[in-house]
C-alpha cells in the first residue's frame, strides 16, 4: 500500500561512499547473497553500510517531480 507523499520536502545528509565499500555493500542484503549486481564507474553510492537511513522512494524528472521510474538527486 502507497503512503501519501509527504507535505514537507524532506531530506537526509549521507556520507558519500568508496567506491569499493559500495560494491562489497552492494550484493549483500542482511546476510544473503543477491543476485550479482553492478557498479558502473558512473555511480554514486551514498549511505551508511549499517544501514538505518536511506530514501523510500525516488522519483525521476525535474525537481524529483517525475512518476516512475528510477532517479534521484545527488
Amino acid at each position: 500500500e502507497e503512503l501519501p507523499a509527504p507535505r514537507r520536502l524532506q531530506e537526509l545528509e549521507v556520507p558519500i561512499m568508496a567506491q569499493a565499500t559500495c560494491r562489497r555493500l552492494y550484493g549483500t542484503d542482511m546476510g544473503r547473497a543477491l543476485p550479482p549486481r553492478h557498479i558502473q564507474a558512473d555511480m554514486l553510492c551514498a549511505g551508511y553500510a549499517q544501514g538505518r537511513k536511506d530514501t523510500c522512494k525516488v522519483r525521476a524528472g525535474p525537481g524529483g517531480a517525475g512518476r516512475g521510474g528510477a532517479g534521484g538527486h545527488a
